[in-house]
């Protein structure tokens, strides 16, 4: 089977790299936060353009610790697509707050403007807006929508990935990352980050992240332990030095799958003319969906299903559902299908993923 992602490839390709920074950390002594952070911190910053860039436990704890930099909690009301990873309305709850779901519009899965217009209420604090699949949505629209309220980006499936030149994660008010092995930037375990160009925000999230405590024993406002350690921090240092040419492989990887798709009529999730994508996966819709992925599974490629229902169609988020209806959200979720789009592929991987798939689609 072709797999979905490959760290142990990964490692290989980049064994002497990782292996001394792993060394090095443990030779240290100095296991949490520390200069190895630090150095992280200031390359990631540097990479995406952010003024400021916090490291942080995983992609899931950067929104909680951005929702809590917000000031967001009890009472208050927060926009989330309707589509896409529980990591959003989870850390909604997680302030205390209410996640409130929208429809999205089709093309970038982001939310669609007119229906976030629909959904403003007087406890609105902030919009989640999802960069699915290594794809950027724009911010302009629904900025128009929101006028003042803060745009949070979860950019987990896109570093990497620009809009108008810019990097997702930095086009609104705070972005959050995730390091998760099998991310285009992944870690040996959980890790995140947060960028904003916000340096109040910023020292919040920082507070955040330690128990909310500016200094020992001090507990100023709500944290908890979000650190991100050391060993995690220089092995993706040590990453981001490779990860152009990384991404760029992923991404050429993606435009061939897409011509492949094309040619056979699918719709691939290929964002907006301005966007240079990353594919994290590869993602494209299908009619006939699960007939399509038997066939590329038969044929020994790790075709997947991501998100095979909406969110407020969860148990988790069944109380926050509504009434309402979600049609675009709930037709993603039965058309969707991912494929593997990884620079640990080999060129003969990349031929026999091309060819699955232009077999699975001759009358899918």
């Amino acid at each position: 089977m072709i797999s979905f992602a490959s760290p142990a490839r990964e490692h290989e390709a980049s064994r002497e790299l990782l292996e001394t920074a792993v060394l090095r950390v443990l030779r240290s002594g100095g296991y949490v936060l520390g200069a190895e952070v630090e150095t992280f911190e200031s390359h990631l910053a540097q990479f995406t353009g952010a003024a400021f860039a916090v490291g942080l436990s995983s992609g899931t704890d950067a929104l909680v610790c951005a929702l809590l930099a917000l000031g967001i909690g009890h009472g208050d009301e927060v926009l989330v697509p309707a589509f896409g990873f529980v990591a959003a309305p989870e850390a909604v709850l997680r302030t205390g707050a209410r996640p409130v779901f929208v429809d999205v519009e089709p093309r970038t899965l982001g939310p669609d403007p007119d229906e976030l217009r629909a959904c403003l209420g007087p406890r609105t604090r902030a919009v989640i807006v999802m960069h699915l699949f290594g794809q950027a949505v724009d911010l302009a629209p629904l900025q128009t929508v929101t006028r003042a309220l803060p745009i949070l980006e979860d950019a987990a499936q896109a570093i990497g990935t620009r809009l108008h030149g810019r990097h997702v994660g930095t086009l609104g008010k705070v972005g959050t990352l995730s390091f998760f092995p099998a991310k285009a930037l992944g870690a040996a375990g959980d890790a995140g980050a947060l960028l904003t160009d916000d340096a109040e925000l910023a020292q919040r999230v920082r507070r955040a992240r330690v128990h909310g405590s500016p200094r020992a024993y001090v507990w100023d406002e709500p944290g908890g332990n979000y650190r991100i350690d050391a060993l995690q921090a220089a092995l993706l240092d040590a990453k981001l030095g490779v990860f152009p040419a990384r991404i760029e492989r992923r991404r050429q990887i993606g435009l061939r799958l897409a011509r492949a798709a094309a040619s056979r009529g699918a719709c691939v999730i290929d964002g907006i003319p301005a966007c240079h994508a990353t594919f994290a996966p590869f993602a494209l819709r299908v009619k006939e969906r699960d007939t399509v992925l038997q066939r590329l599974r038969a044929a020994g490629v790790d075709a997947r299903v991501q998100y095979p229902w909406t969110l407020p169609a969860s148990r988790a988020f069944a109380p926050f559902a509504g009434s309402h209806p979600f049609p675009v959200a709930d037709r993603a979720s039965r058309e969707l299908l991912s494929l593997p789009c990884h620079a640990e592929l080999t060129d003969d991987e990349v031929d026999a993923i091309e060819r699955a798939l232009l077999d699975g689609l001759a009358d899918g």
